[in-house]
């Protein structure tokens, strides 16, 4: 009871703030790249800590300083009405990270890592940055379904912190769902377990609590106007599906991330969770699919 407890009140502190961070003040930027610059530092840092262990000190810290750089560069790049210039810094940027990575590596110790370091980049990085570009797609959605311009996922636009926040929403609720329902109904001999080799809690039924609640949220947030508001009903059940199934699978990459490294948890930053890599784990592979979702349902759809 004492660990549920504690887990549920790191969970909301977590969650609240943020929330506060996208939705106090739902245009503007700062407070969200400044708290993400912080979660992106240290869920960087647990991975890198996770598969070099505890050496490599000089690679891990110039690939967290590259990690933050690309962070930025990709937000100046579009939150800035000034692409040119924005698109040489983040050239920049990339170009120097390449070339420092492998000399950092050549430097600090004799085993190679780079790998780890690289691999930080496309797992961690990414996705983080990606929910830069899924801010701005309501302004995009505006201007396109106004006429005032053709749809370009690519191009600068209006940070909207309810974009994320809805995204977020709607990925937690299918972790309280898979918790709720898989503890009462998927333990035990009448469970039915998901992938027992590398997570023996999860189940099937949770996996189907996940899916009601994540959908229970999308539907409630379209009805208030904040998950995809231009389209119908059912393409918010539909992103709600391809959100929680992706969490789901990078809940399961991480697990077994963890397992062939054999360490329980990547951090004790939050009690009762574990470190920020283990909250964040589901929204590495969320975040891009939620960017594929955006793109093919306003090509397609």
């Amino acid at each position: 009871m004492k660990e549920f407890t504690v887990r549920t009140i790191s969970g909301v502190v977590f969650c609240a703030l943020t929330l506060a961070s996208l939705i106090i003040v739902p245009h503007n930027p700062y407070p969200f790249l400044i708290l993400f610059s912080f979660y992106l530092v240290r869920t960087d840092y647990e991975y890198l800590r996770l598969t070099m262990g505890k050496g490599k000190v000089v690679l891990k810290i110039i690939t967290l300083i590259a990690s933050l750089c690309l962070f930025w560069g990709i937000a100046l790049m579009f939150y800035l009405d000034k692409e040119t210039i924005s698109s040489l810094v983040l050239f920049l940027i990339i170009f120097v990270v390449l070339i420092a990575i492998p000399v950092a590596d050549l430097l600090d110790g004799e085993k190679p890592y780079m790998s780890f370091s690289l691999s930080s980049l496309f797992y961690i990085v990414l996705p983080f940055s990606l929910l830069i570009l899924i801010s701005l797609q309501s302004s995009k959605i505006d201007l396109f379904l106004s006429g005032s311009s053709s749809y370009n996922p690519f191009f600068s636009g209006a940070f909207d912190g309810w974009v994320i926040a809805s995204l977020l929403i709607v990925m937690w609720m299918g972790d309280v769902g898979a918790y709720c329902i898989g503890t009462a109904f998927g333990q035990g001999k009448k469970g039915h377990k998901l992938m027992p080799s590398i997570s023996p809690k999860k189940s099937w039924e949770g996996v189907y609590g996940a899916l009601a609640f994540s959908i229970a949220a999308a539907l409630i947030l379209r009805a208030f106007g904040l998950l995809m508001p231009y389209f119908p009903y059912w393409v918010s059940i539909l992103f709600a599906l391809v959100v929680c199934i992706f969490s789901i699978l990078g809940d399961l990459v991480e697990s077994k991330l963890k397992r062939r490294f054999q360490i329980k948890d990547a951090g004790r930053i939050m009690p009762g969770h574990g470190g920020l890599l283990d909250r964040f784990d589901s929204g590495l592979l969320a975040f891009p699919a939620a960017f594929l979702f955006y793109l093919i349902a306003l090509w397609v759809i």
